[in-house]
């Protein structure tokens, strides 16, 4: 019996083991292969961690007679792709947005570093925990996971501290958000 079966056939005994048997042993070998195809390491752990739990919550081991190997490859590679379709449609949105908001003819360039001085002031105004988290992320040009990390808090505190910030200076920026967008958000 080869590893896949044993897997699957461990699923309907003790499934908490099953799951860490197949994770210690497909773990590391769908990272590279979700790598390869989005060519984004941390991305492509995420997805990975996803199918897995995913596979293992849906009970999809089941209705699996074979083919584990196949099956989880299989959801790995669909989710890395949706992954660059869902990442190439907002490089082509921010792509768009960058072509409307900013013609030559819209805005001279005094005003956009005049755009720039007020963006950066209004961010001054956010509580200094906030303003540095968000400086890390649109500025630095970091992930979550790695202001997380540095930072010693949760990916989803950074999320949450993102998205008040965001809040916040949509509030304050009202019109001109559009060109706070601009030069942070499409930045990154």
């Amino acid at each position: 019996m080869d590893k896949a079966e044993t897997i699957l056939n461990m699923f309907k005994v003790a499934e908490k083991e099953a799951f860490q048997l197949l994770y210690s042993s497909y773990y590391e070998t769908l990272v590279l292969f979700a790598n390869q195809i989005i060519d984004d390491s941390q991305a492509a752990e995420d997805i990975v961690q996803d199918c897995l739990v995913k596979f293992w919550i849906s009970k999809r081991y089941r209705t699996l007679e074979s083919g584990l190997d196949k099956y989880i490859f299989q959801a790995v590679k669909f989710s890395s792709l949706n992954y660059v379709r869902g990442d190439r449609r907002k490089k082509n949105l921010h792509e768009n947005v960058i072509r409307e908001m900013m013609s030559e003819e819209d805005l001279p360039e005094e005003e956009n570093v005049e755009i720039l001085e007020m963006v950066y002031k209004v961010i001054d105004l956010l509580p200094e925990e906030r303003r540095h988290i968000f400086l890390m992320v649109f500025v630095d040009g970091m992930s979550y996971q790695e202001v997380a990390d540095q930072l010693q808090i949760s990916k989803n505190t950074v999320k949450t501290q993102l998205s008040r910030s965001l809040k916040f200076l949509r509030d304050t920026l009202k019109d001109r958000y559009n060109a706070f967008l601009l030069f942070f958000i499409l930045k990154k």
